[in-house]
């Protein structure tokens, strides 16, 4: 084990590289404060976090590891020994309290993760990776959009198959977020034959990782590729080693097994509190087997889970729980954001010109009919205060059919993202004949050479019905049929109809 290193000189030197040290996590950041300083707080909060605070929970205690059966590595391995030193220090200074919580929360998830590690044949190295970027808190969900302990992103989420809605985050679901990350990292281990670089391409995307890569040469040593990286990937890389380094030689030997748990169906929506004030169990543990609900409220047909004690009580008072309901349970307060005013824009409604964004791309999206901006934002990874903003919408509500909003997305995203919005076009294209005047006929409507094509713009409080009396031989089953429309309930104000008048 490195000699723990004490002194007022080396203690000048650590808050000095707390201080200076920028770290961009990938993304990015509005926090001004050091990755070094970020991380530290994480690692600390643990211990006063449920259940990592309870010692009747996974109850153990530490265990000094044999250093030469560990992976604990020399310093002459070590990609930036100062700044490993200055990771290495905040983890080897935590009180035992704090000590405890981090390697206790590591050994709770880390059979799961070496055993899918060893399911994809990748390199049991990257078992410490959570630990570096949570600390372990599954619950844990940074201000660059990542959350759980795989801090995941969207992208990385929706592309290995998890389930992202405003009530759900299958990120925050270890089990379900280990498997999408392993498989990522397994694709990215495909594509740079190297797991550091893997590793890093999860942390940076691929795109940064590439370009770095060009630029050492393609044959070049990891120690080569690690000279010419940006100071954000130096930062993680001396961090993940001090990781390996402490988790090498402390672990957490628990005295029991994990506490055995029961999914059981729920069927209304239901929150959290309702179980608490009927159940003798708190609201932090339901919050911890039910990660998956940020807002700690469960969907309509959802499932539950609960430590198996309480699945008898649940299933005789499951009437009282249900009963026990307050509208004030359900609302969801998003945070509100304040932005400063926008470029050449002087009044409500009219539009930012020429607003760019550095390191994102500009897509326009044309909106369609049944849209709202949540949907819309979940698709594309971005907020709606942020839609509202770079599009100057202050009532949402007021969007309209067949215009187009502006959404900035990373630019490494970019093509990705114009692709999906390519193949979601192409899925939702209406699937029509365009008009044969020679043939006069569209799918099951005649129309005759001599008709003109009318162009309608929808009123408020028009109904096909209303719109079909303003032309003379217009039925409101033909308006329909002419505009693929299915559903006239989904005709909004603003909406351009196509209509053919003799």
């Amino acid at each position: 084990m490195l000699q723990n290193k004490q002194g007022i000189v080396f203690g000048i030197v650590i808050a000095a590289l707390l201080l200076a040290t920028q770290f961009t996590f990938g993304q990015d950041s509005i926090d001004t404060k050091s990755y070094a300083y970020r991380f530290q707080q994480m690692v600390s909060s643990l211990s006063g976090q449920y259940p990592w605070n309870d010692e009747s929970f996974y109850s153990g205690q530490l265990s000094t590891l044999n250093k030469e059966n560990g992976t604990y590595l020399p310093n002459s391995s070590v990609y930036h020994p100062q700044k490993f030193e200055v990771y290495y220090s905040i983890l080897n200074s935590l009180d035992e309290k704090q000590k405890t919580a981090f390697v206790k929360a590591f050994a709770y998830y880390n059979q799961e993760v070496k055993n899918a590690l060893n399911t994809a044949g990748l390199s049991l190295e990257l078992q410490y990776l959570p630990a570096v970027l949570s600390a372990g808190n599954a619950l844990y969900s940074s201000s660059f959009k990542r959350a759980g302990i795989w801090q995941l992103t969207h992208f990385q989420s929706v592309m290995n198959g998890l389930r992202l809605e405003k009530l759900y985050d299958e990120r925050l679901q270890y089990e379900k977020a280990t498997v999408a990350a392993v498989n990522e990292l397994k694709n990215n281990k495909k594509l740079f034959e190297d797991t550091r670089l893997a590793m890093l391409a999860y942390v940076f995307g691929k795109t940064k990782v590439k370009n770095l890569q060009h630029r050492t040469g393609q044959n070049a040593s990891f120690q080569d590729f690690m000279a010419v990286a940006s100071n954000d990937i130096v930062e993680f890389m001396a961090a993940y080693q001090a990781c390996v380094a402490f988790l090498s030689s402390v672990a957490f030997v628990p005295d029991e097994s994990k506490i055995e748990t029961v999914i059981i169906p729920v069927r209304t929506q239901m929150h959290f509190s309702q179980i608490c004030l009927v159940l003798p169990v708190t609201l932090a543990e339901v919050q911890f087997y039910n990660p998956q609900y940020p807002y700690s409220i469960l969907p309509e047909n959802a499932s539950l889970c609960l430590p198996a004690k309480f699945k008898n009580d649940f299933l005789v008072q499951q009437d009282s729980i249900y009963n026990t309901v307050d509208s004030a349970m359900f609302e969801v307060v998003a945070q509100k954001i304040e932005y400063p005013p926008a470029p050449n824009r002087q009044f409500i409604g009219e539009p930012v010109k020429d607003l760019e964004i550095a390191g994102k791309t500009k897509i326009k999206y044309s909106i369609k009919s049944g849209d709202v901006l949540g949907f819309i934002a979940e698709d594309y990874d971005v907020r709606v205060a942020d839609l509202k903003y770079w599009n100057n919408i202050y009532n949402e509500r007021k969007i309209q059919a067949g215009k187009t909003l502006d959404i900035f997305v990373d630019n490494d995203k970019a093509a990705y993202y114009l692709a999906l919005q390519q193949k979601k076009e192409k899925k939702d294209k209406p699937i029509t004949a365009i008009p044969d005047f020679s043939a006069g006929t569209l799918p099951g409507t005649a129309i005759l050479q001599t008709a003109n094509k009318v162009e309608h713009v929808v009123k408020s409080g028009e109904s096909p019905y209303v719109i079909a009396k303003k032309y003379q031989g217009v039925t409101p089953e033909k308006i329909l049929e002419w505009n693929n429309i299915s559903d006239a309930r989904k005709i909004q104000i603003g909406q351009k109809l196509i209509i053919y008048v003799q």
